[in-house]
């Protein structure tokens, strides 16, 4: 946009300047151009600025006024871009924290699965289930293996 105003103000600066010394100079029309030069069967233009100096002094402050209003406008809207584009830089720093903040949580999450998942193959083969059987009938309970006291004998009578 920057390139485009200032375009527009060259052109407005170069067209006044011709149209300033263009009185001076004799302009041809050839076919559908303008030149200054003349060309066979070229038509002479008049190029006189029928304006009175007071009408040309209000066109001139005319001009000004648009200028610097012209300015004003192009100074807000860089403001305005300036403003929206801190917004949009300040929402993409927050999206990126927020996303950086979920894979931090994920990735906990992920350690203390696994953490659990080993501490309980861990617990499973540290411990291995015991069952016990009942014995038949007739036949002595044996006390378990590892009390630390000796089985009591056991006499028989004949």
């Amino acid at each position: 946009m920057k390139k485009t105003h200032r375009s527009v103000r060259a052109c407005a600066v170069l067209l006044a300047y011709f149209c300033a010394t263009a009185s001076a100079q004799t302009v041809y029309k050839c076919a559908n151009t303008y030149s200054d030069t003349p060309c066979p069967q070229g038509v002479a233009v008049p190029t006189a600025d029928p304006r009175s100096p007071a009408q040309k002094a209000q066109t001139d402050q005319a001009t000004a006024q648009a200028q610097a209003l012209a300015g004003q406008m192009e100074k807000t809207r860089q403001a305005d871009e300036a403003a929206a584009q801190r917004r949009a830089d300040s929402q993409a720093k927050a999206a990126a924290q927020a996303a950086k903040a979920v894979q931090v949580s994920q990735a906990k999450a992920l350690r203390a699965e696994a953490k659990a998942k080993k501490k309980q193959a861990t617990t499973k083969v540290a411990k291995p289930a015991t069952t016990r059987q009942p014995k038949p009938a007739g036949e002595p309970a044996k006390p378990p293996s590892g009390s630390g006291k000796a089985p009591a004998a056991v006499t028989l009578k004949r």
